[in-house]
């Protein structure tokens, strides 16, 4: 995708496929909890001027990815409430 179409939400996927790879094969559990906060921030970074919907947009997107990642590895879902209060912080 060129950079002129590349939207938040395929920046922010993109971010967190790359960080994905990078802990699996660190081997960085920890890892996992740590890159939404991290992923969101370089968003931010690249779409300074997000609107308050996508704001909105982008907490929901990062909720239920956390949500399909615990359903498929199994983790428990309480282990990400910190990461997702940092985003809520962050996008607040």
């Amino acid at each position: 995708m060129s950079e002129e179409r590349m939207t938040p939400g395929t920046y922010f996927q993109q971010r967190i496929e790359q960080r994905s790879r990078e802990i699996a094969k660190a081997r960085n559990d920890p890892g996992y909890v740590a890159m939404w906060p991290e992923a969101v921030k370089e968003v931010l970074e690249k779409f300074p001027n997000l609107s308050h919907e996508e704001r909105a947009s982008l907490r929901g997107n990062v909720e239920e990815q956390v949500k399909l990642m615990c359903t498929r590895t199994r983790r428990d879902p309480h282990m990400f409430t910190p990461a997702l209060q940092e985003v809520a912080r962050i996008l607040g």
